[in-house]
């Protein structure tokens, strides 16, 4: 990838890199290391492409994405017994968020990320992307804005 100076990489990440949820530390501290190592990763390549392969653009594109809120077993699995038994107001508090936050199909991730690997999507290189937000929009919002320092998160 680096010596073709070509490639789109993209981790899955969630909102949660950015939000205070109760009793969901261990999986927000998780989103938000690897959005950020997806950042740093870009600044990297960006310095790495000049310097050590001589291009001169980085051709290397990392996203992070939020894939949306799509139905998956992993509250069901992520609540064991012990938690509905010790803590029920976890199980509460979790199921009026899910109230509260539409389904989305998982069509919108994969085509998010064809969106970013065919380069549409370079001004939101080193970025958290939200597929639930319009990338065209969004695209244009980060190109005219100046750039964020305290977090790259574009939603």
């Amino acid at each position: 990838m680096q010596k073709r100076n070509s490639g789109t990489i993209i981790f899955t990440s969630s909102r949660a890199a950015g939000a205070d949820l109760p009793w969901a530390s261990g999986y927000s501290c998780a989103k938000t290391a690897i959005t950020r190592f997806g950042d740093v990763l870009q600044t990297e390549l960006n310095m790495l492409q000049k310097n050590t392969f001589g291009f001169e653009e980085n051709g290397i594109s990392v996203f992070s994405i939020h894939p949306s809120e799509i139905k998956t077993g992993l509250h069901q699995t992520a609540y064991p017994e012990k938690t509905k038994v010790e803590a029920p107001h976890v199980i509460e508090m979790m199921a009026k968020l899910h109230k509260s936050h539409p389904e989305f199909s998982i069509d919108l991730p994969a085509w998010t990320c064809v969106y970013l690997a065919v380069e549409k999507g370079s001004a939101l290189r080193g970025r958290l992307v939200d597929c639930t937000r319009d990338l065209e929009e969004i695209t244009n919002f980060v190109i005219s804005s100046p750039e964020l320092k305290i977090t790259n998160a574009c939603s």
